[in-house]
C-alpha cells in the first residue's frame, strides 16, 4: 500500500495528531531516519486549503513530501531540520499509527476558544518592600544583558536613583536627565512612586507625582481617542452612546503598561499601548465599538486569552527572531503569507519593529 498526501492529511494531518510513521525497508526515508519516526505533520495555510479542496473533490492520488515536526530524541539536528523543511516522501511510508482520542484541530472551527490557565496567588509586602526585590530582579536582568521593555528600563533607572544613586554610571545619568539638567518624566514617575509606596514621600513630591500621573493618563487617553477616531468614533461619542463600553475601554487603557512577549533573551519583544489598541480594537470582538472594522478577521479566542495566544505564536520562532535582529539590528521582522505561523487551528501574520515592539498581529482569513 502507498499513502497519498490526501490520506496522510485526512488520517493525521488535519487533526494535528501525533503519528508514528513506519518506512518501507530500502526506501530513502528508511536509510535516513531508520525504521520509524514519531511526528506531527505540519502545513501552511495555503497547503491546508489546497488539500481541503482536493478532498472535497474526491481526489486521493497525490504523491509527494509532507513536512513534519519530529517528536523524538534520537535524530540529529540535520535530520530534524530535513523533516521540517523537506518532509517525508509519501511513497516511502509503509504504515501510519495514531491515536483517535486526541484533541481535535480547530482550523475549521468558528467557535470562540479558551486557553486553560493556572493562577498562582502572590503575596505582597507592606510599605513598598515589594519594590526591593523588583528592583533587584530588574537590576540582574540589566547586568546579564537580558532585554527589558521601555517601562522596565524607566523602572530600573528610577529604582537605581532611589536605591543606589552613587552607583549610577555616566550613561545612566545622561539617560535619566534630559540635557543633563531635567529629570526625565518617565523616570521621575518611577522614582516618586517607589517613595510613595515606601511612605517616604513629602507633600511637594506628592503634588509632582499627581501631575505625572495625570500626564500619563492623558497620553494613554489621547492614544485611545486616536484609535476611536479611526473607527469613526471618539471618547466623547462613545461615552454618550455606550457608557458601559467606554468605561471598560478606559479601565484597560488607564492601567496599561508594556507587556513582555519574550523572556531571558537579549532582544526584548513586547507590546505597548499602541500595539495593544491596534490589535485588539480591530481583531477582538469584545473590544470592537462598532462595525467599522467588521471586514477584519476576529480572533477566535476570549479577550483575556488573546495575549497568551500572541505569546505562544511568538515563542515558536523566538530563536529565529533573536538571530534576525543580531544580523539586522535596524530591520523589521515579519511573518506573513506562506510564512505565517500556525497555532491551535489558525494561521497568524505579525510584524516586529527594530526596537522589539509588536506593531501588527492578526489571524489570517480562511
Amino acid at each position: 500500500m502507498k499513502y497519498t498526501l490526501e490520506e496522510i492529511y485526512v488520517l493525521v494531518g488535519r487533526g494535528d495528531k501525533t503519528a508514528t510513521v513506519t518506512f518501507h525497508p530500502e526506501s530513502e526515508s528508511f536509510k535516513t531516519y531508520g525504521r520509524h519516526v514519531t511526528v506531527v505533520f505540519t502545513y501552511t495555510q495555503k497547503e491546508r486549503l489546497a488539500l481541503d479542496k482536493l478532498i472535497s473533490e474526491g481526489e486521493f492520488n497525490t504523491s509527494g513530501f509532507a513536512k513534519a515536526k519530529f517528536l523524538g530524541l534520537e535524530l540529529s539536528d540535520d535530520k530534524i531540520k530535513k523533516l521540517n523543511s523537506e518532509g517525508i516522501n509519501s511513497d516511502d511510508i509503509l504504515e501510519i499509527l495514531y491515536f483517535n482520542h486526541e484533541r481535535a484541530n480547530t482550523f475549521h472551527s468558528k467557535e470562540i476558544r479558551e486557553i486553560k490557565k493556572t493562577s498562582i496567588p502572590m503575596k505582597t509586602h507592606s510599605k513598598g518592600r515589594d519594590f526591593d526585590w523588583m528592583y533587584g530582579f530588574t537590576k540582574r536582568l540589566v547586568r546579564d544583558n537580558i532585554g527589558i521593555t521601555p517601562y522596565e528600563r524607566n523602572f530600573y533607572l528610577g529604582g537605581k536613583l532611589y536605591y543606589e544613586p552613587d552607583e549610577l554610571t555616566e550613561d545612566e545619568v545622561n539617560e535619566i536627565y534630559e540635557g543633563g539638567m531635567t529629570l526625565k518624566e518617565e523616570v521621575e514617575y518611577q522614582f516618586l512612586f517607589i517613595k510613595m509606596m515606601r511612605e517616604e514621600i513629602n507633600e511637594e513630591e506628592k503634588k509632582q507625582l499627581g501631575l505625572l500621573i495625570s500626564k500619563k493618563h492623558k497620553r494613554n487617553f489621547d492614544i485611545l481617542d486616536t484609535y476611536l477616531q479611526q473607527a469613526g468614533s471618539s471618547i466623547k461619542k462613545l461615552a454618550e452612546l455606550n457608557i458601559g463600553k467606554a468605561v471598560e475601554l478606559f479601565a484597560k487603557v488607564d492601567g496599561f503598561t508594556d507587556r513582555k512577549l519574550s523572556h531571558n533573551t537579549a532582544k526584548i519583544i513586547y507590546i505597548d499601548i499602541d500595539g495593544f489598541l491596534h490589535i485588539y480594537m480591530r481583531h477582538v470582538e469584545e473590544m470592537k465599538i462598532n462595525k467599522h472594522f467588521e471586514h477584519k478577521d476576529n480572533f477566535q479566542w476570549k479577550e483575556e486569552d488573546v495575549f497568551l495566544v500572541i505569546k505562544n505564536v511568538i515563542e515558536q520562532v523566538d530563536k529565529e527572531i533573536q538571530d534576525f535582529f543580531v544580523k539586522n539590528p535596524d530591520g523589521r521582522y515579519s511573518r506573513y503569507g506562506d510564512k505565517s505561523l500556525y497555532f491551535e487551528g489558525d494561521y497568524y501574520t505579525f510584524h516586529i519593529e527594530k526596537n522589539g515592539r509588536l506593531s501588527t498581529f492578526h489571524k489570517n482569513k480562511k
